[in-house]
């Protein structure tokens, strides 16, 4: 986990310092801003805008340095943060050769 951590913060450095396209730099605020409204149906028409899906856009985005599911909580928009957790879902393994 930590090393998830500093690897996406090393990330996150490397691309602050890169000039962003202007076109991902809109998306991206076109994004936080549906997130930040608290309407799950704009935040659904705005990611689907973009030809991106909810887990994608839960996993990678951040907005105001923060991810978007904990933006979203801090400016009151539980609607959209509860979509964007449940589109992360539990995902568990299971072996099935110590089931026999």
């Amino acid at each position: 986990m930590t090393t998830c951590a500093a690897t996406m913060f090393a990330l996150a450095a490397t691309q602050a310092n890169a000039s962003m396209d202007p076109f991902v730099e809109s998306a991206l605020q076109d994004i936080c801003e549906s997130a930040s409204s608290d309407n799950v149906f704009r935040l659904d028409r705005t990611i689907k805008s973009y030809r991106l899906n909810h887990q994608t856009v839960a996993l990678n985005v951040m907005c105001n340095e923060q991810d978007i599911i904990s933006f979203a909580q801090q400016q009151g928009a539980t609607k959209t943060a509860n979509r964007l957790e449940h589109s992360i879902g539990d995902t568990q393994i299971t072996d099935l050769a110590m089931l026999k």
